[in-house]
């Protein structure tokens, strides 16, 4: 019997890794060259933790109050120093990295519902039209590449013909990413760093030996 309830709990908590999504709901995101401040308050982020693909059991919101304190925090926290101090010390190995976990994580994302207006503009005329339509290929060919609900996307670029350099985004919108997709993430990573430093180290040593 104790096995029997043993195996039901590991089997419930396999189910729930499975099928837990996060949910991140971006409401009235507005980033805006030409403003004094880039990105004015009025913004909120909702990231829930789904369970079952539907049951929500965490959630929790970021404003941008709440990002300055966190950002505060993180400033003073050592093991975040030490992080940065890392990164600076193995800057190529960790945009390699960032690199490939970017690509993947994008593989890993459903969009459900977006609403993005993108306003661009610079000094000559040609050259914001030709950006227009690059940046307009670059969205389709993304979009082709993520899972969405076609129905719910809506995207434009504008162009804007002013003489000066601006770019004006407004972002509303729902994602999700599947947690065991984020955990296999961070796995593959971790598992390619430590294999890089022990293959780095070992160079290292038979250098060294060499001039024995």
């Amino acid at each position: 019997m104790v096995f029997l309830f043993i195996m039901w709990i590991i089997l419930i908590i396999t189910l729930i890794i499975l099928t837990a999504r996060i949910e991140v709901k971006i409401v009235n995101l507005v980033i805006n060259s030409q403003n004094k401040e880039h990105i004015p308050n009025g913004y909120e982020f909702i990231i829930k933790l789904k369970i079952f693909g539907t049951i929500p059991i965490i959630k929790f919101k970021l404003n941008k109050n709440k990002l300055r304190k966190i950002q505060q925090s993180l400033k003073t926290n050592e093991k975040v120093k030490q992080l940065e101090k890392d990164i600076i010390q193995n800057k190529d190995k960790f945009d390699a990295q960032i690199i490939k976990g970017l690509k993947d994580f994008g593989k890993g994302i459903y969009i459900e519902t977006l609403n993005l207006e993108i306003e661009l503009g610079t000094e000559d005329a040609f050259v914001t039209s030709m950006l227009v339509a690059i940046f307009s290929s670059i969205l389709s060919i993304g979009f082709s590449r993520i899972r969405v609900r076609e129905k719910n996307i809506v995207y434009e670029i504008k162009p804007v013909y002013k003489n000066d350099n601006s770019i004006k985004i407004e972002i509303s919108g729902i994602f999700q990413i599947k947690l065991i997709h984020i955990i296999n993430i961070i796995y593959v990573l971790n598992k390619k760093g430590g294999r890089k430093n022990h293959e780095r180290t070992s160079n290292r040593r038979s250098y060294d030996y060499s001039y024995e």
